[in-house]
């Protein structure tokens, strides 16, 4: 019996978000996530900043090749991005290998 996320159905939406996600962040202006509260739990919990703090803003302004306003809010985000799309990649093509596996088991 096939679990519920093996399943193709399953596989091919889990593909479409890994394609729309990027390229709705690459849509969006750099500047979207600059504006607002801070929704850090350390910020909100304890007032101080912790490593990961500026990180979603950071990496949309890498994204979008600002890479002295990704430095301003968080150095660590050259690092990190990069680990990021290449985990996506991988997980894109390990997904992708595991429908086209499912595909050709007969029912």
């Amino acid at each position: 019996m096939t679990k519920l996320f093996d399943s193709p159905s399953w596989l091919k939406a889990k593909l479409v978000i890994m394609v729309c996600l990027p390229v709705a962040l690459l849509a969006l202006p750099a500047n979207f996530f600059d504006e607002g509260p801070p929704l850090c739990l350390s910020i909100l919990l304890l007032d101080q900043e912790c490593y990961g703090c500026g990180m979603t803003r950071a990496c949309q302004h890498l994204i979008h090749a600002d890479i002295k306003a990704a430095w301003h809010f968080n150095a660590l985000s050259v690092i990190v991005l990069p680990i990021l799309a290449g985990l996506l990649v991988e997980e894109f093509l390990k997904t992708l290998r595991k429908l086209k596996t499912l595909s050709k088991r007969p029912n």
